[in-house]
């Protein structure tokens, strides 16, 4: 005797017979419809390129290197990479979406054409993913749409920008991550540089004193005219000191109105006349190298002073040459470079749709409802047939 159970698998297994050959027809539609669509929607196409980002470097040449022996920790980084974290922030700034459109010219580009600014930068935002591995190297996936109906070239033209995209913004985010990251070597060169710059224009007044004290007083080369000098009031002072003694004994040897003693009378005169002039700067008016010797003291002091002064900062100034060139030369060694491990090249395969897995999920789908709108339909016909049966 056929129990109630049992009638109801034989009424739901005769539903699934009378309809199996409906749910053939509506799958075979459905999935060729599916097939068209996948043909007909956005193709889309990622372009992947990767790079490793530098390390940061810890060490550092000339004055820099005095502040990391320095016993008290200066702020210079315990060694950490902290670029690729950088790299995220970089990516999603407007400074690099705007350096990619512009290099790439992606406003006159077919895809992006027509787009304001705004939402061009707003559908490279969304189109561009980082992924940052555990190696610490940096993975940037670009997706380019080529929109509806992607005939006339749009797949070509959507894989090559995607390429190109993903290549400049490796480009532009070694570049940004450059002019972000600035070595204590270069601080320092700067810092060099601008103390120079000071020292230059002391340099140049010193000069200037020197030129006009020089002018002033008749000063070129101090120590050579000192020893002319001392050499000519010798000189003098012998030959007064020869002519006073001779006169001396010519006096005593003939009268005072005498040819003999006028004659070196007027020797002795005419050279304590040239002692004095050498005491006060010179044997005639058109000497212009001799110094009075009253003033030599006071004058020595101002020149040495002077020319000490204008030693020193012209040294300071050879000295920190110097080191600016070996700042200059480390901070080339600082400078953060990032290697490109994988260049982007155009896709030869659309990453989406996927049309074997649009056709599995639809029928998969169309196969789930069609397995439980079976029963629900008997379960209702039946219903309605007890209604009206009662």
């Amino acid at each position: 005797m056929m129990t109630e159970r049992d009638s109801a698998s034989t009424y739901l297994f005769d539903a699934y017979r009378q309809w199996f050959p409906t749910y053939l027809r509506t799958v075979g539609l459905l999935l060729a419809v599916v097939a068209v669509a996948s043909f007909l929607m956005p193709h889309t196409y990622t372009a992947t390129s990767s790079l490793m980002p530098p390390e940061t470097k810890s060490g550092a040449g000339g004055l820099s290197s005095l502040l990391q022996g320095a016993p008290i920790a200066v702020g210079l980084g315990a060694g950490e990479n902290k670029t690729s974290m950088m790299f995220a922030e970089i990516l999603e700034s407007r400074t690099l979406l705007e350096r990619v459109i512009d290099t790439l010219r992606l406003r006159q580009h077919p895809l992006f054409e027509g787009l304001p600014d705004y939402k061009l930068r707003e559908v490279l935002q969304a189109d561009i993913e980082l992924d940052m591995k555990k190696t610490g190297s940096v993975v940037i996936d670009v997706d380019v749409s080529t929109g509806w109906l992607p005939f006339w070239g749009k797949k070509d033209m959507a894989a090559t920008i995607a390429a190109d995209i993903a290549n400049q913004c490796c480009r532009q985010l070694d570049l940004m991550s450059r002019e972000k990251s600035v070595s204590q070597a270069r601080k320092t060169r700067l810092y060099i540089e601008r103390v120079m710059a000071s020292n230059r224009r002391i340099v140049d007044s010193l000069q200037n004193i020197m030129q006009e004290f020089q002018q002033s007083n008749k000063v070129v080369a101090l120590e050579e005219q000192l020893a002319a000098m001392a050499e000519n009031a010798s000189m003098v002072g012998a030959a007064l000191a020869q002519a006073e003694i001779e006169l001396a004994l010519t006096r005593q040897e003939f009268q005072p109105s005498s040819a003999q003693v006028a004659l070196l009378q007027t020797k002795v005169d005419r050279l304590r006349e040239q002692y004095g002039k050498v005491q006060t700067g010179g044997l005639v008016q058109t000497d212009g190298f001799s110094i009075p010797m009253d003033k030599i003291p006071a004058l020595s002091r101002q020149y040495l002073n002077l020319t000490r002064d204008l030693k020193i900062k012209e040294q300071i100034n050879a000295y920190l040459e110097t080191q600016r060139l070996q700042e200059q030369i480390q901070e080339e060694k600082d400078t953060p470079a990032a290697v490109i491990l994988d260049v982007a090249k155009p896709p030869e395969k659309r990453s989406s749709p996927k049309l074997s897995v649009m056709l599995m999920l639809s029928w998969l789908i169309y196969t789930a409802a069609f397995a439980v709108g079976i029963p629900a339909g008997a379960a209702l016909r039946a219903r309605r047939r007890n209604v009206a049966a009662s």
